[in-house]
């Protein structure tokens, strides 16, 4: 079995992608299998099955052609990206995603108008849409919509879907009773994954602050034996439930940065990307103003609008 491969039991392997050479930042994809089908749950980018996955499955002891169920945890182009590349080698396979991630999934127009370039008067990413673009096209259309509670199988074999959201506006985990393993996705993030060259760190990112806690929370209270995350490899329970933990703990740091930022300024306004710079200059990102950091910034803002300790304002650019 190729040293890259990494089989972790009860027929749960942990396999490779390119994600380092694109983006420079590990990813992996899990293959969950029952006789002689499997799932992957998260499955890379466009590139991720002809550059690492024809290889890497068959030396788990799989063909590509037994590709029954390919899951995403979100929408995110480095989590369902690879889906549509399926279509050719595996016809049969179905492709699923969470509910409220479907529209990202099939349509990076709509991914992009929604996330990507939603940062205006902070972040410019325009000079990059097509390189995004080309990480998740063309797109696939999702056979299984995935909402919380849903079982989803591969043979016998079922796999409970947990919603967790915060990091996307539908992200969710898979639980597999049958090994212990719980596939997070990005809902688990610490205080950052670093890049793969050692320069940087990509900071953890959240949409709304209390749905990335409830999410935290909710994976705390399952019975897992193995933590598989998308950009951090597999680890056994008690590394999990700490990784959980610091993971909460860097949005408790976050909130009492932003907290303090907004009462040092006051009355003058706080910007978006000075709380981003602030979060990436915690955390090491370079440069610390990132897709990352400007997301989670904005979070927080809001969290601390909505208790009335902020008012939202347009301030003109210098």
């Amino acid at each position: 079995m190729s040293a890259a491969v990494r089989e972790l039991g009860h027929g749960v392997y942990q396999l490779p992608t390119d994600y380092p050479e694109v983006c420079n930042a590990p990813l992996w994809t899990y293959l969950v299998a029952d006789g002689d089908r499997f799932a992957l749950i998260d499955p890379g980018i466009t590139s991720t099955l002809a550059a690492t996955l024809t290889e890497a499955i068959p030396a788990a002891g799989f063909g590509t052609g037994q590709a029954d169920l390919l899951l995403a945890t979100h929408g995110h182009p480095d989590h369902s990206g690879g889906q549509g590349s399926w279509r050719a080698v595996a016809p049969g396979a179905r492709i699923a995603a969470p509910l409220e991630d479907a529209a990202w999934v099939e349509s990076f127009d709509k991914q992009w108008t929604r996330f990507w370039d939603d940062y205006p008067g902070v972040m410019d990413l325009r000079d990059t849409r097509d390189f995004l673009a080309g990480l998740c096209v063309p797109e696939p259309r999702v056979d299984l919509l995935l909402r919380d509670g849903d079982t989803v199988a591969v043979g016998a074999r079922e796999l409970t879907v947990i919603e967790t959201r915060g990091h996307t506006w539908g992200h969710c985990a898979f639980f597999d009773p049958a090994s212990g393993a719980l596939f997070t996705g990005d809902a688990v993030q610490g205080h950052g994954v670093p890049s793969c060259d050692g320069q940087s760190v990509f900071a953890p990112l959240y949409l709304d602050v209390a749905e990335a806690r409830w999410g935290l929370r909710r994976l705390l209270e399952v019975p897992f034996e193995l933590l598989c995350p998308a950009h951090v490899p597999a680890m056994p329970r008690a590394e999990g439930v700490a990784f959980l933990q610091d993971s909460l703990a860097f949005i408790d740091q976050a909130d009492q940065i932003a907290r303090e930022m907004a009462a040092d300024r006051a009355p003058a306004p706080l910007l978006t990307r000075e709380l981003a710079a602030r979060l990436g200059e915690t955390t090491g990102t370079t440069p610390p103003v990132s897709p990352q950091t400007v997301a989670t910034a904005r979070a927080h803002l809001y969290d601390l609008a909505r208790e009335g300790l902020l008012e939202a304002a347009w301030v003109p650019s210098r």
